[in-house]
């Protein structure tokens, strides 16, 4: 696992590994057996910044199931692979894409999803980093502590 930080060239490495898809348990057997769902919510995280509004049967989600069926799921997983880099500015090229795509499908759907998911939190973190406090307030303590004093 690499710092979120760490670049290569002018490019950013991945958070997580391709590898490193056995972690979370809920999302990897939610990936093996609905790799769809897994597709949806990346796409939303997307299209939206985080998860309001989702729903698990969407639009992407019932696209990705039907092309996974005729066999062409690995065709809208590169894509989303390519707009996941090209937005973040991660290292790797359509070639890599398209191979990871294919032949590691569920590790690639979650890599997405747990990059996203990650980035969303560190984008929410630093929106609430800050918050100024309210105006410095003085009052006179020297009336306060010796009501005898004039």
């Amino acid at each position: 696992m690499t710092s979120q930080g760490e670049t290569k060239g002018n490019e950013a490495t991945w958070s997580n590994s391709l590898f490193d898809c056995c972690s979370p348990a809920g999302l990897c057997c939610l990936t093996c057996f609905l790799p769809c769902v897994t597709y949806g919510k990346a796409q939303h995280r997307m299209a939206h910044g985080s998860l309001d509004g989702y729903s698990c049967c969407n639009a992407s989600c019932i696209v990705y199931a039907l092309l996974v069926h005729c066999g062409l799921g690995c065709i809208p997983t590169t894509m989303q692979r390519g707009e996941i880099r090209e937005k973040h500015g991660l290292e790797g090229g359509c070639f890599g894409d398209f191979c990871k795509s294919c032949w590691c499908t569920c590790c690639t759907l979650m890599q997405h999803e747990k990059e996203l998911e990650q980035r969303q939190a560190l984008l929410q973190g630093s929106s609430e980093a800050y918050k100024p406090n309210g105006g410095m307030v003085y009052s006179d303590q020297t009336q306060q502590n010796n009501p005898g004093y004039a």
